[in-house]
C-alpha cells in the first residue's frame, strides 16, 4: 500500500501545479480575450479543440503507454517497462503523420465549417493548425515521460516540470501579444513551452529511472499487442470524451457565431479548469488503484475507492455549488467590457457557468468508475458507455438550439442531460460489481451525504447573496470565505469518515488542546 505522506505529497504536488495555472488563467484570460477580441479569441478556442481532436488519433497509444508503465513497475519487470515506453514513442511518431495530414485536411475546411469566421484569418488558420499538429507530437513524447515519473509516485517532480512550461508559456504569451503578434504569436508560446517540458521531463526521467533508454525506437510485436487491446478502447474513451466536453464549442461556431464561441468559452472555462481539481484526486490515487488491482488486493481497491469518492465530494461540491451561485459576480468583475464583452455577454456566460456546475455535480458520484474501468482492464465497456453519452450529448445539444432556440444554454443543457444517464447511473454500477461492490449501497451512503450537504450549502450560498451585494474584488471575496468557513463544518459532519476525522482530531486539534 502507498504510504499515506507519499499519497498525500502526491496530491498536494497536483493541487498546487494545477492551482498555480488557475491563478494564470484567472489573471491572464481577460488580457488575452481583451487584446485579441472576441473574434480572434473564438477562433483560437476552435483551435484549441482542434488540436484535442487531431491528439486522439494517436489511436489511445499515449493512455495505453502510460498505463503499461506503472502495471509493469507495479509487476518489477522492468525489461517490459523499457520496451514499452520504446515502443509507445515508436508507434506515436509512425502515427504523428497522420496527425499531420489531419492538420492540413482540417485548415483547408475550416472557413467552409464554420462560415462566419472572417475571411482575413483564412489562411492564418490553414497555416497554425499543421504547426498545431506537430506540437502534438512533441506533447506526447513529454506526456509518455510524465507518466512514467508518476509510476514511480514523483508526481512532484512531474508538477515541477509543469510550472516551468507554464512560466515559459505565462511569459512567452504576454511578450507575443504585446508585440502584436495575436495569433502566431500564441502558437510560438505554445510549441515552446511543450519543447521546454520535453527537455526538462527527459532529464528528470534519466535522475528516476535507471538506464532509461529512448533510442532506437522500438515496434516489438507484444508490446503493441497490449498497447492497442487497451489503446483501442481508450481512443475511442477519448474521441467520445472530446464529443461532450469540447464539441459544445465547435457547435456554438457552426449553429449561432463565432462571436458566441468566447461567450461559451469564458462561461465554460472555470468549470473545466476546476474539474481538473477533481481529476487529481484520482490521478493521484490511480497507481496505487492499478498496483492493488495487479496484486488482487480489493480489500484496499474499497479502500482507496472510498478515500476518491469522499475527497471528490468535497472538494467538489465547494466548487461546483459556489460556481453556480457566484457566477454572475464573478464573470462581471473578471470580464466585464462594456465595448468587447458587454453586461448582456456575462449573463449568457453565467448561465452556461450554471448549467455546467450542474453536470459536474451529478459527474462527481460516478467519476471514479472511469479509475476502476481503467485499472481493472475493463476499458471496453467504458468505452461503449462514453460513445453512447457522446450521442446522447451531441443530439441533445443540437435539438436544443434547432428546435427550441435554446441558444448557448441548449448547448450546455445537452452535457446535463447526457452525464445524468451515463455517469451518474450506469458506467459506476457496472464498475462497482466488477470489485464486489454494492453501487446502490454506496449511492446511499456516500450520495446521500453529498445532496444533503450540497443542499445546505446552496442554502448558505443564497441567505449570502442575498445579506449584501459586492461591487469589488475585495466584498465578492469576503462574500466567498463566509460560504467557506460556513461550508467546513457541513464538510466535516457528513463527507469525513469517522477514522479520518480522529486522525484530524490527534494532529491538529489534539496539541491545541495540550497547549
Amino acid at each position: 500500500m502507498t504510504g499515506a505522506r507519499i499519497v498525500l505529497r502526491n496530491l498536494t504536488a497536483n493541487w498546487i501545479g494545477h492551482g498555480a495555472g488557475l491563478v494564470v488563467m484567472f489573471f491572464l484570460s481577460p488580457f488575452i480575450v481583451h487584446t485579441l477580441g472576441v473574434t480572434e479569441y473564438g477562433i483560437w478556442q476552435l483551435l484549441t479543440v482542434l488540436t484535442g481532436y487531431m491528439g486522439v488519433l494517436d489511436l489511445g497509444v499515449r493512455a495505453s503507454t502510460g498505463r503499461y508503465i506503472i502495471l509493469f513497475l507495479g509487476q518489477q519487470e522492468y525489461e517490459k517497462v523499457d520496451e514499452t515506453i520504446r515502443t509507445g514513442l515508436g508507434l506515436y511518431t509512425v502515427l504523428s503523420g497522420l496527425i499531420l495530414f489531419a492538420g492540413f485536411i482540417l485548415g483547408l475546411v475550416f472557413p467552409w465549417v464554420f462560415p462566419s469566421v472572417p475571411q482575413e484569418y483564412h489562411m492564418t488558420v490553414a497555416v497554425l493548425l499543421p504547426v498545431l499538429a506537430v506540437n502534438i507530437w512533441i506533447s506526447a513524447l513529454r506526456t509518455i515521460l510524465s507518466s512514467l515519473l508518476a509510476a514511480y509516485d514523483r508526481f512532484d517532480l512531474a508538477r515541477g516540470s509543469d510550472l516551468i512550461m507554464l512560466a515559459v508559456r505565462t511569459i512567452g504569451t504576454i511578450v507575443v501579444l504585446k508585440l502584436g503578434m495575436g495569433l502566431i504569436g500564441l502558437t510560438i508560446a505554445i510549441v515552446g513551452c511543450n519543447i521546454v517540458g520535453l527537455i526538462v521531463n527527459l532529464m528528470l526521467c534519466n535522475r528516476i529511472h535507471s538506464g532509461l533508454k529512448l533510442w532506437p525506437l522500438m515496434l516489438k510485436k507484444d508490446r503493441m499487442k497490449e498497447l492497442y487491446n487497451y489503446g483501442i478502447g481508450a481512443f475511442v474513451v477519448a474521441v467520445s470524451a472530446k464529443i461532450i466536453g469540447q464539441t459544445d464549442l465547435l457547435l456554438v461556431g457552426n449553429l449561432i457565431s463565432i462571436d458566441s464561441v468566447a461567450v461559451y468559452s469564458i462561461g465554460a472555462m472555470l468549470i473545466y479548469y476546476s474539474d481538473t481539481f477533481t481529476k487529481q484526486i484520482y490521478m493521484t490515487f490511480f497507481p496505487s488503484l492499478q498496483r492493488a488491482v495487479a496484486q488482487e488486493n480489493f480489500g484496499e481497491v474499497r479502500w482507496i475507492l472510498n478515500r476518491l469518492i469522499s475527497l471528490s465530494l468535497i472538494l467538489g461540491i465547494l466548487m461546483y455549488v459556489g460556481y453556480a451561485f457566484f457566477g454572475v459576480s464573478f464573470i462581471t468583475l473578471w470580464m466585464f467590457d462594456a465595448k468587447i464583452f458587454p453586461l448582456t455577454s456575462v449573463e449568457s456566460a453565467a448561465k452556461v457557468m450554471a448549467i455546467l456546475s450542474c453536470a459536474k455535480l451529478l459527474l462527481l458520484l460516478g467519476q471514479f468508475s472511469r479509475s476502476l474501468l481503467a485499472a481493472t482492464g475493463h476499458i471496453s465497456f467504458s468505452a461503449k458507455m462514453t460513445i453512447v453519452e457522446a450521442m446522447i450529448n451531441l443530439i441533445l445539444s443540437i435539438s436544443f438550439v434547432v428546435v427550441f432556440d435554446w441558444g448557448l444554454t441548449g448547448i450546455a443543457a445537452g452535457t446535463l442531460g447526457s452525464h445524468l444517464l451515463i455517469q451518474t447511473i450506469l458506467v459506476p454500477h457496472y464498475a462497482c460489481k466488477k470489485v464486489g461492490m454494492s453501487w446502490g449501497g454506496l449511492l446511499l451512503s456516500t450520495g446521500s451525504r453529498g445532496l444533503i450537504a450540497a443542499g445546505l450549502f446552496s442554502g448558505i450560498c443564497f441567505g449570502m447573496q442575498h445579506l449584501f451585494t459586492t461591487q469589488n474584488w475585495f466584498e465578492f471575496f469576503i462574500q466567498v470565505a463566509a460560504c467557506v468557513l460556513c461550508y467546513i463544518p457541513i464538510a466535516l459532519l457528513l463527507l469525513v469518515s469517522s477514522n479520518d476525522k480522529k486522525r484530524l482530531w490527534n494532529k491538529i486539534y489534539r496539541p491545541i488542546v495540550k497547549s
